[in-house]
């Protein structure tokens, strides 16, 4: 999938939170709240096969956590990617929510998307930071670079 057909698809996605979840925008629900939402409506677009997780913490198919480069353990926000499988081809998209827009949340996300180093071993092919109060703001990254 291009970004073109993934920015559609996260844009579809947006569309359906705000206009069938307004009520979590309303009362100040958690971000895991509107993360899970999102997600929902992610995999109603994609194509089938691919898994979209919450707060997955596993990489490949060994039970290990999934580490950054410094040896911290990780759990995006949301994962579009096929389980267990660590090459880039396997791991579409990453996204962290946010309810502002924060600095560390982009740096995150495009961390993401940098080539696998230190105790890493997986890449995703594009990263989101997405803050979602008053309209959503995107932030996409690939190979370590705004897009």
């Amino acid at each position: 999938m291009n970004h073109a057909e993934l920015k559609s698809l996260v844009s579809r996605a947006l569309d359906k939170l705000y206009d069938r979840d307004p009520e979590l925008f309303l009362l100040d629900a958690s971000e895991w709240a509107v993360a899970h939402r999102l997600a929902v409506y992610l995999e109603h677009e994609l194509p089938p096969g691919w898994n979209v997780d919450c707060e997955y913490n596993r990489q490949g198919s060994e039970r290990e956590a999934k580490a950054m480069g410094n040896g911290g353990k990780v759990r995006p926000d949301i994962v579009i990617h096929h389980r267990t499988l660590l090459e880039p081809e396997h791991n579409l998209l990453v996204i962290e929510v946010k309810k502002n827009e924060n600095d560390a949340d982009l740096m995150k996300a495009r961390e993401y998307t940098k080539q696998p180093n230190g105790d890493r071993k997986f890449q995703y092919q594009y990263g989101l930071a997405l803050s979602v109060i008053d309209g959503p703001k995107l932030h996409w990254f690939m190979e370590g670079h705004p897009l």
